[in-house]
């Protein structure tokens, strides 16, 4: 039965109730018992560090919220606004030291969610992939643990158990604690985790999702540039008019506008992105030329849509008085679409992506955490504000900690890095449909890749302008291919060149064969571009970030230790000429 929403009696938080009870029992062990059970000699001092700072200043915090009720006004709604292929681009980030996309782009609702709450500088995905990412996060566990959900579209072979069926997930937590959930646009998930298909809201369509295809094909822009935002406003109406009474609710919007593909030109036509702006702020791997500007400025639009629509959410709120109690979060699933080293990548390209958290009654304001956090941390965050408890399945760690007000040491409350990696994306990108497995951690220092299988092509198997072995005939070669990077003018254009002496270079770091293991000083290459894995100064913080990427993996039996099985049924069916180029 729901419950509807306490609004004035909030409830007093002790040592005895269940959420305080879940610091302890799941989250918070003694720092002298985590210590204990990780002590061995294989276990390097950097690794003991971490875990003991982690552990005590959580204890700390955790102290700090025994006294004090994190309800003010009952349990606050949550609003989960979530762009598809959206990576760290809002104006919030712009730096005026380090020139990048941000300094064009324009995100004023981003911006104040960021400025009303705490902005976070390195929140990263478990995996820059749309399935295995959204999973990750409604499970709240790493993407390799989900089985049928770990690869792109969940793929996965009958007869075999599945991972997935054991999870449950934060949004039937929270339904259980009370709350009506809904989304509205994509899931790319099994609905039924997020209540049924009878919870995906869009009364008023989906024409968002192709925001610059029907803006751009109207005669006046602006016009229909509101039209597709009074969907939104629509969409979420409706969600809100089939709870029942003032009952506490979780709202996932996820349009896939920020998904390819987006007209050419919108970038400039319908938001005033000038491509030239770019000259000199794109990643450094890119070639810096009219092509690639104008795609890039034309995503950046898409972006600055997804904005607009955040815009109407925090409005449709605030006209409900619904906002003040509302957590509201801003994120996307993984990096950008269509261009190399992004989407399907472990470099910060690739799984970086804008985070913001607002919740003016109990959250800071104005806060920024350099510190990487995973998007799996958000699970246990939302369910500690609701005053649910997590399941013990759960990877992630709860940021409350780290967002309260009077914690002047937050960002120690945080572990301290994160964890990325990837196996299929799509099955015709290698020979015999194989994945690319990759694994990272990423702290605020390090980048640390380990490819699996270096003999594999990362993108595709060249030469990319080959069509595969069966493919149909009379299509243009150029873009009947799916490769791990998307269709789009970015890609045409290294197809066309990939012979070209003029990109070798970009070509080779975006679709060359990689190493076994690559390490990066992101502060000082933040691009990564210059791998430091055999420098011999920096071969301590490469065996420390082994030791603890390997542990990490191990202790949450990733299959992929187990003799490569990501590379056979039930993951990979037997399919040898499955992604074959033809070539003479």
């Amino acid at each position: 039965m729901r419950r509807a929403r306490r609004s004035l009696h909030p409830p007093n938080i002790t040592l005895g109730a269940p959420a305080m009870l879940s610091w302890y029992a799941v989250g918070l062990p003694t720092v002298a018992t985590r210590l204990e059970n990780e002590k061995s000699l294989e276990t390097p001092p950097v690794m003991l560090l971490l875990l003991f700072r982690a552990s005590l200043l959580q204890f700390v915090a955790a102290l700090a919220l025994v006294s004090s009720p994190l309800w003010a006004d009952g349990p606050p709604n949550i609003v989960f606004a979530f762009a598809d292929d959206l990576g760290r681009y809002a104006s919030a980030y712009a730096d005026p030291q380090h020139p990048s996309p941000n300094d064009v782009i324009q995100t004023p609702h981003f911006d104040a969610v960021a400025r009303e709450g705490t902005l976070f500088d390195c929140a990263l995905i478990s995996a820059p992939s749309c399935t295995p990412s959204r999973a990750a996060i409604l499970a709240g566990r790493h993407f390799f643990r989900n089985g049928s959900h770990s690869q792109l579209h969940h793929p996965w072979m009958k007869g075999f158990e599945d991972p997935w069926d054991e999870v449950k997930g934060f949004p039937l937590i929270l339904q259980d604690a009370g709350y009506h959930i809904g989304w509205s646009y994509k899931m790319h998930l099994s609905v039924d985790r997020m209540g049924g298909a009878k919870r995906n809201y869009r009364p008023a369509g989906s024409k968002f999702n192709r925001f610059s295809q029907t803006a751009m094909a109207a005669d006046d822009h602006d016009a229909a540039k509101q039209k597709l935002l009074e969907e939104v406003r629509q969409n979420f109406s409706a969600m809100l008019a089939d709870r029942e009474d003032e009952q506490p609710f979780f709202y996932w919007f996820n349009p896939t506008n920020t998904h390819r593909a987006w007209v050419r030109g919108s970038g400039k036509e319908l938001w005033g992105i000038d491509p030239d702006s770019l000259q000199g702020r794109l990643p450094k791997f890119l070639p810096d030329n009219a092509v690639i500007r104008e795609d890039f400025a034309d995503y950046l639009g898409e972006a600055m849509a997804f904005d607009a629509a955040v815009g109407v959410l925090l409005d449709e709120l605030r006209q409900r008085g619904e906002l003040e109690n509302t957590i509201v979060v801003v994120s996307g699933d993984h990096g950008a679409p269509g261009f190399p080293r992004g989407k399907c990548n472990l470099y910060d390209f690739g799984t970086q992506v804008p985070l913001a958290i607002r919740w003016p009654q109990q959250f800071a304001a104005g806060r920024r955490i350099a510190t990487p956090v995973s998007l799996i941390d958000l699970a246990k965050t939302f369910l500690a504000a609701a005053g649910a408890e997590p399941t013990a399945d759960m990877n992630g760690q709860d940021l409350t900690p780290a967002l309260l007000p009077d914690n002047a040491d937050h960002e120690s409350a945080l572990r301290g890095y994160a964890l990325c990696g990837r196996e299929t994306h799509v099955d015709e990108a290698r020979p015999g449909g194989l994945p690319y497995p990759m694994r990272a951690v990423r702290t605020d220092e390090f980048l640390y890749i380990v490819n699996f299988a270096p003999d594999r092509w990362p993108v595709a198997q060249p030469p990319l302008s080959a069509p595969l072995l069966g493919a149909k005939p009379g299509k243009d070669v150029r873009t009947s291919r799916r490769m791990d990077i998307d269709y789009g003018p970015t890609r045409d254009f290294f197809t066309e060149f990939e012979t070209s002496d003029s990109i070798a270079a970009a070509w080779e770091l975006g679709f060359g064969l990689r190493g076994a293991e690559e390490l990066y000083a992101v502060k000082q290459d933040p691009d990564q571009m210059h791998n430091l894995i055999d420098d011999p100064q920096y071969a301590a913080q490469r065996d420390q970030l082994r030791a603890l990427l390997m542990k990490e993996l191990k202790d949450n039996q990733d299959p992929r230790l187990d003799n490569d099985a990501f590379d056979r049924p039930p993951y990979t069916p037997v399919r040898p000429q499955r992604g074959v180029p033809a070539v003479d």
